[in-house]
């Protein structure tokens, strides 16, 4: 009986320490990209207060159709499964529906040439309050990791004026 505890213990134990714990990332790194890459219709800058975050700005609107994007990159584990990310984010608007964020997207990258997209979601984030919004993979394709990972943000900035700020990010494993 004592060995199946111990067993049973065991297992659980290393069950326990073989799962990948959710990371954090700050949006500090992001850069601002246009249809075709570089250069952009945003303007990515530190945000003050805290810092750490960042504020996307336009000099001009942005509409859905400019497919402008802000991309962070992300250090995963490899092999590991996403089942998730969450955004922190709020929107400072003169107009509310006119700014927001209609995609969020992760895709993967090892050769040069090209990125595979493996999670996109086109939710709309809309809220004017701070808040973290979790964006989970469907059940039917958790995406493994097997290359870098970047998180793309597609803005809409509806007004010259508007900011959209984004605070932490989070990996689910």
């Amino acid at each position: 009986m004592k060995k199946v505890l111990l067993l049973a213990l065991f297992i659980i134990l290393i069950t326990g320490t073989a799962q990948a714990e959710n990371i954090w990332f700050s949006p500090l790194t992001a850069i601002a990209v246009g249809p075709a890459g570089p250069p952009s219709d945003l303007d990515v800058s530190p945000y003050c207060c805290p810092s750490t975050a960042i504020k996307v700005t336009a000099s001009k609107p942005v509409t859905e159709n400019s497919f402008q994007w802000v991309l962070i990159g992300l250090t995963a584990q490899e092999k590991k499964v996403i089942k998730g990310v969450q955004v922190c984010y709020q929107i400072q608007t003169t107009q509310p529906g006119s700014t927001y964020i209609s995609q969020v997207r992760l895709t993967q990258t090892t050769k040069p040439d090209s990125a595979l997209v493996i999670h996109d979601d086109a939710t709309d984030l809309v809220s004017t309050d701070p808040v973290c919004y979790t964006s989970y993979a469907p059940k039917s394709s958790k995406p493994k990791v097997n290359g870098d990972i970047t998180l793309g943000l597609k803005m809409v900035i509806g007004n010259q004026g508007d900011e959209i700020r984004v605070g932490g990010i989070k990996l689910i494993y």
